[in-house]
């Protein structure tokens, strides 16, 4: 009894802590800074699509400045902005989406203090001299989605802080760069999704380390044998695939807690669920085809979980 309260305990928090790691509110978000403006009291700025070519010299003044986002300011010479802040070491969170960037001024070395970092959108970007240039700081997340990813560098695994990557809507589908990501010895939550996979590499048992995986929007029809070498995940999120029925290769996940499988056409469970030998305690199953008779089956064979969902109900597709 005392070991399934611990169990539902941890479920619920993992379950909290699991939402996106983009959230790190200090206080209210503001488009700009005027004579009205609490300098003090100003921790983010969002200057996204402001047509901007240097930052406004009030906001370069900002003391308690913790997020700046510069999305789409594509005319924005980056190099004099950052060297343009006064207190760079106050800096922890900086978005620089769509900016059609190959490369980072040195000037970024100058947020010592900088933890999430945004380079979405710009599938121009160099990888390899980005990841050695911010490897000096101590980046806990880091978000690369829709940059046309097909590969990544070695150059990767020197990120040795970083806890969260975002590689949605992407095209991952070299194996050796799954084995540089395995490589990254925090990383705690990696996203997958959207990124046009009909299987996982083998070399996916590498990443070893992670808790959170997101695999969802893809176009997988069963999972490989090598992912139980994925043995501290927690949660995996693979809705909106094409798995027919619940994968086996599950099974041999010996920390795995949830798996959200929402939206695929799963219509049976393998035999071999049935043991019960697994640590799996949860399943959202909505919106698969199953039958009344099948669920009535599943119920009987997961009657010890904390969730077991096959509610039929609409999810946004995107």
């Amino acid at each position: 009894m005392i070991k399934q309260i611990i169990i539902l305990g941890l479920l619920l928090v993992l379950l909290i802590s699991s939402c996106s790691t983009y959230t790190a509110f200090y206080s209210k978000t503001v488009t700009s800074v005027d004579t009205s403006t609490s300098f003090s009291k100003t921790h983010r700025i969002d200057l996204s699509h402001q047509n901007l070519t240097i930052l406004p010299k009030a906001i370069t003044k900002l003391p308690s400045l913790k997020m700046l986002d510069l999305t789409g300011n594509t005319s924005l010479d980056l190099d004099k902005a950052f060297q343009s802040l006064q207190y760079p070491n106050q800096l922890e969170i900086l978005i620089l989406d769509s900016l059609s960037i190959s490369t980072l001024p040195k000037s970024i070395l100058r947020f010592k203090h900088l933890k999430q970092l945004s380079l979405g959108y710009n599938p121009g970007i160099n990888l390899d001299i980005v990841f050695n240039q911010i490897n000096k700081l101590p980046l806990a997340f880091l978000n690369l989605k829709e940059n046309k990813i097909k590969k990544l560098p070695s150059s990767i695994s020197s990120l040795k802080l970083l806890r969260d990557l975002n590689l949605s809507y992407n095209q991952l589908t070299d194996e050796k760069s799954y084995t540089y990501i395995g490589s990254i010895p925090k990383l705690y939550s990696l996203w997958l999704d959207h990124n046009k996979l009909t299987k996982l590499p083998p070399t996916i048992n590498t990443i070893s380390q992670i808790r959170y995986l997101y695999i969802d929007h893809n176009d997988l029809l069963e999972l490989p044998k090598e992912i139980s070498g994925m043995s501290k995940v927690w949660v995996i999120h693979a809705g909106f695939n094409k798995f027919k029925e619940l994968p086996k290769a599950l099974i041999g996940m010996k920390a795995l807690l949830m798996v959200y499988i929402n939206n695929n056409d799963i219509t049976s469970f393998p035999v071999e669920y049935e043991k019960g030998n697994y640590s799996l305690k949860g399943l959202l199953l909505d919106n698969n085809p199953i039958s009344t008779q099948e669920r009535i089956h599943a119920k009987k064979i997961f009657k010890g979980f904390f969730l077991l969902s096959f509610e039929q109900k609409l999810y946004p597709s995107k």
